[in-house]
């Protein structure tokens, strides 16, 4: 890349212009932003001083990105500040001649390259926008607006590819591509759209940059080390003292005001004080540990409160920073239950009534609420105040939960996933045990969910493998008739039959057959051990016949005993006709030996409406369907009592959100 020096027009020094996307440089001896129309060089007025930041970047860097990207280097920075924050933004010149920013958002980073603006359909103006709005850029895709705000042109250093006076405002949108991507639109002062990005995410160590050495190694500020908080005197350790913007002290609980540019560092002032800490914290503030395999320190806490139905319930979100990365995430409790919660695009959620989707896991909606911030204390990266309001809309698919915090400008969704109190004891170091939990929490994993499936699993291997030893068996089964008959029931003219016995009830008692129709049949031979299948068949036509049936064996003399009955009754009533009963019935004696046998018949029907005739028909290897459907439930009762188990956990769980006593499903396993 060729430089064009030039000299300051308000000291004369040297100011570059190294790129050709560069419009504006600023003078490193006056700190004059110089700009340049054609041969002609302008002062747009001084810049104030950079503010100090934990980026890793510094002008002058270059970049060989291992893939995707050209090779860059870095010529600008722009300071931007919205009066909650101040960040950077880094011009980068490619290797190609074209440009674009290297923007930080929270320990992430992006690489924006300038777009034609959409032109169908464009845009709509800054005044209708609203945060999570979605926006359909044709071919560029489908967005949704994440923030819409004003921000000031705070300070800047090397060149900009623009024209602004220092100081100046300008309006901006930014949005979330269903793709993960994220674009700016930039509308200046004025309601239309004048520039438009679009840029995705990269990973540091991904860019090539070989000078990074001194940002992974680097020693926190001396204002980190010794300060003393100006309302109670407490010695306070910052552990992100460049992107500290409020502190809130942990021992008088005062709420304090980083120092302003040109002040001491260790000059706080103090916005709000107080003679006692809020609330104690159960993770120590300070404290560095392990979690999920990442590094963390934790930086402050929040306690939030929202109010249902009267009731006023509350939470706590600590503030961690990832000191690999330098990632914000959150630990966030609830009556004891935990879970790590990292930002997630908003463009890649869709919702729908009680529903939202992110990354084709789908979420269901748990409860919405607004909370209010109750107390602080610890260090954030923000202008954290108490009272400070936002919309909240959880959506659960245990053990993970998907939120949404909506701001009057800003939209934010974050993903959460339950961490075990054990886990954080250990990561920690904790010196004692943290609460047990109380109740079911609203993303709790079902305790027995690895069992569960565990036990599903195993029940359906053996019900496949009971279900083919039945067919294998059934196939292979003998059904050999080893005796049919037919006997009258009509007793001999010698018979005399029994006295009615009307007894206590107002129909006749059963009266025995005659002991002449006691039948004792021929010898017959059964071949093997086996289930013994008994039927009866009689023309039973409004009446019934019983049967009393000893089966005796001939060498042990062992009597097996069961009763069979064939009943059918039918007729008219009320001009419908109707039926009940059955001429045929079966039953089963287990187990029966091979071996000779006898059986003796007693049969027992209802005078003067005995049928003619019995048929008694015995066979031997016939196999149990019923035994094999006892062998299945007694497969599936585990299973069934943990499916039961579940159901009432997650009625547990669902009569806690707002949907009390409706139903809610659940997509875990």
């Amino acid at each position: 890349m060729s430089s064009r020096a030039a000299a300051c027009p308000s000291c004369g020094g040297e100011v570059l212009f190294s790129a050709g996307s560069s419009l504006v440089a600023v003078c490193p001896r006056c700190r004059a932003a110089v700009s340049r129309k054609g041969v002609r060089l302008e002062s747009l007025g001084k810049v104030a001083e950079l503010v100090p930041t934990s980026s890793p970047f510094r002008v002058g860097m270059s970049g060989r990105p291992k893939q995707g990207l050209k090779p860059f280097r870095i010529v600008g920075r722009l300071q931007l500040s919205t009066g909650q924050g101040t960040w950077d933004e880094w011009h980068v010149s490619f290797e190609d001649g074209r440009y674009g920013w290297l923007a930080e958002e929270q320990g992430r980073f992006w690489v924006m390259r300038p777009l034609p603006v959409p032109a169908n359909p464009p845009p709509p103006e800054f005044s209708q926008l609203s945060p999570s709005m979605r926006l359909n850029f044709g071919s560029y895709g489908w967005f949704t607006v994440v923030e819409r705000r004003q921000a000031l042109y705070a300070s800047a250093e090397g060149e900009i590819p623009f024209v602004a006076t220092p100081g100046a405002v300008f309006m901006y949108a930014d949005l979330s591509g269903a793709d993960g991507s994220l674009a700016t639109l930039d509308y200046g002062d004025d309601p239309g759209v004048d520039d438009f990005f679009v840029g995705q995410r990269v990973e540091l160590a991904d860019l090539g940059i070989d000078d990074l050495a001194g940002w992974t190694e680097r020693k926190v500020s001396a204002r980190a080390t010794s300060l003393n908080c100006p309302s109670c005197g407490g010695g306070l350790q910052l552990k992100d003292p460049n992107a500290t913007v409020r502190v809130a002290c942990v021992y008088c609980g005062s709420v304090l005001a980083t120092p302003q540019e040109g002040a001491a560092a260790d000059k706080f002032e103090v916005l709000v004080r107080m003679q006692g800490i809020p609330f104690r914290p159960l993770l120590p503030l300070g404290t560095s540990g392990t979690l999920q395999g990442h590094p963390y320190v934790i930086l402050g806490a929040l306690q939030k409160v929202c109010v249902v139905e009267g009731t006023t319930y509350f939470w706590r979100e600590y503030l961690l920073k990832e000191t690999a990365t330098e990632a914000y995430h959150w630990l966030v409790e609830s009556n004891g239950h935990w879970s790590l919660v990292a930002p997630v695009p908003p463009g890649q959620v869709s919702t729908a009534p009680r529903l939202a989707v992110y990354k084709g896991t789908r979420y269901r909606h748990f409860q919405a609420t607004r909370a209010a911030v109750e107390a602080v204390l610890g260090e954030f990266y923000w202008e954290v105040a108490q009272g400070e309001e936002t919309d909240v809309s959880d959506y659960v698919a245990p053990p993970r939960i998907l939120s949404e915090e909506r701001y009057e400008n800003e939209v934010s969704w974050s993903e959460g996933t339950y961490v075990p109190k054990e886990e954080l004891e250990a990561g920690f170091k904790l010196p004692k045990k943290l609460p047990e939990p109380q109740g079911i929490g609203s993303n709790q994993p079902w305790p027995h969910a690895g069992t569960g499936r565990a036990w599903r699993d195993t029940a359906f291997l053996l019900a496949g493998i009971a279900t083919l030893l039945f067919v294998f068996f059934n196939i292979r089964a003998a059904r050999k008739v080893v005796f049919q008959g037919r006997f009258d029931t009509v007793p001999s003219a010698s018979a005399q039959p029994y006295p009615w016995s009307t007894g206590t009830g107002t129909s006749p008692s059963p009266t025995p057959a005659p002991q002449e129709n006691v039948v004792l049949t021929d010898p017959f031979e059964i071949p093997q051990t086996a289930n013994l299948e008994a039927r009866i068949d009689a023309p039973t036509d409004n009446t019934w016949v019983f049967v009393a049936c000893d089966l005796i064996d001939e060498t042990t003399g062992e009597v097996r005993s069961w009763g069979l009955q064939s009943d059918y009754y039918h007729g008219v009533d009320g001009g419908e006709s109707w039926s009940e009963g059955t001429r045929s019935r079966t039953t089963y004696i287990s187990h029966v030996p091979a071996g000779r046998y006898v059986l003796r018949l007693e049969p027992e029907t209802e005078p003067g409406k005995a049928p003619a005739y019995y048929d008694i028909r015995l066979r031997s290897g016939v196999p149990r369907t019923s035994r094999f459907v006892l062998v299945l439930l007694f497969i599936f009762a585990g299973p069934l009592a943990l499916l039961i188990s579940r159901g009432r956990f997650e009625a547990r769980r669902w009569a806690e959100s707002d949907y009390a006593g409706g139903s809610s499903g659940s997509d875990d396993d």
